[in-house]
């Protein structure tokens, strides 16, 4: 028996090594396969197929992955959010929850949903076009299945303004491929425990980074090089971006005698960086890809905060040096 499951196991590397080792005649160039000017990466670090050309070994374990991945979420959420259920599909409107950061957590998560499963497509050997189409389509469709079964958890709801997020996160990936001129522009997420820069946490909901509204900034990048013109565009550093980001603090926090804090706001401006321009390129294909995944987030970096607290500076945002004005 073991051994049976052993030369399945060789059977399918070999198989997925093999649907690689094609004719490169059956890929688009690298010129055809760019973001904002960048070149751009399939997860083994090539391009896509210039005709979809469905590949069996590689969708037979991106099928498998992708599979267990999706379960894996759903247990972790069940255990976060579902553990009890209703038994009535409810609605319920809450625009005003954590002051709207969920609602751009809702359209980055269906971005990125979609750009990860669109890259998937290319890997079972779809063409750009048609893996750009069904992986936006996958990434709104399982958000929205998500938004579904919170209709049924005892402390949610199902949230319009939650699905009308989802559409739009997919609906701007998509967007990206027909109109090239939006990738400028890249939703970005960044993530810094609240505790670590002496902000308060919250007291009464379970800790869950991606529920850790406290701890979560959602950015929109653009870069600034491809949107300039003439000496302008000489002068800006290509690998130097700018973002737009918003956050908020003191979410589900009391102060010593238990009363609530109060949620207060924060817009940001800061400069940020183009990985694949800082980052020299690898002969690893998958590092190449991973270059590339880091223009998805954003590290701390010269900031000026504007919000309910006050404007603040800082070198290092979120972290210290942070001078008040």
């Amino acid at each position: 028996m073991h051994s049976k499951i052993i030369a399945a196991i060789v059977t399918l590397a070999v198989g997925v090594a093999n649907s690689f080792a094609t004719d490169d005649s059956l890929y688009i160039s690298k010129s055809a396969f760019m973001y904002a000017d960048d070149q751009r990466y399939t997860m083994w670090g090539g391009t896509p197929r210039a005709q979809s050309d469905l590949q069996l070994w590689p969708t037979v374990a991106v099928g498998a992955g992708f599979g267990a991945l999706m379960v894996g979420l759903h247990v972790y959420q069940r255990n976060a959010w579902w553990d009890e259920t209703n038994p009535q599909f409810r609605v319920i409107d809450d625009s005003e929850y954590a002051r709207g950061l969920d609602k751009f957590g809702h359209i980055y998560s269906s971005y990125i949903m979609s750009t990860f499963s669109a890259d998937l497509m290319m890997v079972c050997g779809l063409s750009h076009e048609t893996s750009t189409l069904v992986g936006s389509g996958m990434g709104v469709a399982y958000t929205l299945y998500v938004e579904v079964l919170d209709g049924y958890a005892k402390e949610w709801g199902f949230s319009p303004t939650d699905a009308i997020a989802d559409v739009v996160g997919a609906s701007f990936f998509l967007a990206q491929y027909h109109v090239p001129f939006l990738q400028n522009f890249t939703p970005r997420w960044s993530y810094v425990p609240a505790q670590w820069v002496g902000d308060p946490v919250s007291n009464n909901r379970q800790k869950i980074f991606i529920d850790d509204y406290n701890s979560t900034t959602f950015w929109l990048a653009a870069n600034v090089h491809n949107l300039l013109w003439g000496g302008a565009r000489d002068i800006w550093p290509d690998w130097l971006m700018f973002s737009v980001g918003y956050g908020i603090r003191n979410y589900d926090a009391v102060d010593e005698t238990g009363a609530p804090v109060g949620v207060t706001r924060r817009f940001l401006f800061g400069l940020d960086y183009n990985w694949l321009r800082i980052l020299p390129p690898s002969n690893v294909g998958f590092v190449n890809y991973l270059r590339q995944a880091l223009n998805y987030i954003r590290l701390p970096g010269p900031t000026l905060e504007v919000g309910d607290e006050g404007v603040k500076f800082g070198i290092f945002y979120p972290f210290a040096i942070v001078v008040p004005l």
